[in-house]
């Protein structure tokens, strides 16, 4: 699959991007870890290199998931995630950044 810049930024993007909101298992029903976790793994393996999430998505469960599924791909990975909208103080982005990290287990926030 090609890639796209997003923006007029150098980070490239699939412009398919899988959606990790299901993941965090909140409100949803007969979700799965290891179907979660190979889903991602089998959409990476497509071309699908862009994977969005969230804290709010399970309470950081969705975050979790996608790092085990991950991990080991992260080269080929583009990883987006977001912070509650009462999360906005500097300080609290950058608590929630520490966390993002941790459960995503990376170095990096890509978006």
């Amino acid at each position: 699959m090609e890639t796209r810049y997003l923006g007029c930024t150098d980070v490239a993007i699939s412009p398919i991007i899988l959606g990790t909101w299901q993941a965090g298992k909140r409100g949803w029903i007969n979700i799965n870890d290891e179907t979660v976790i190979r889903a991602m793994q089998v959409a990476l393996d497509s071309g699908i290199t862009t994977f969005d999430t969230a804290e709010i998505y399970g309470d950081g469960y969705s975050e979790e998931l996608v790092g085990k599924a991950l991990t080991d791909r992260r080269d080929r990975v583009v990883l987006a995630t977001k912070v509650l909208a009462n999360h906005l103080r500097f300080s609290q982005v950058l608590e929630a950044c520490d966390q993002f990290l941790q459960r995503l287990q990376t170095e990096v926030i890509d978006l």
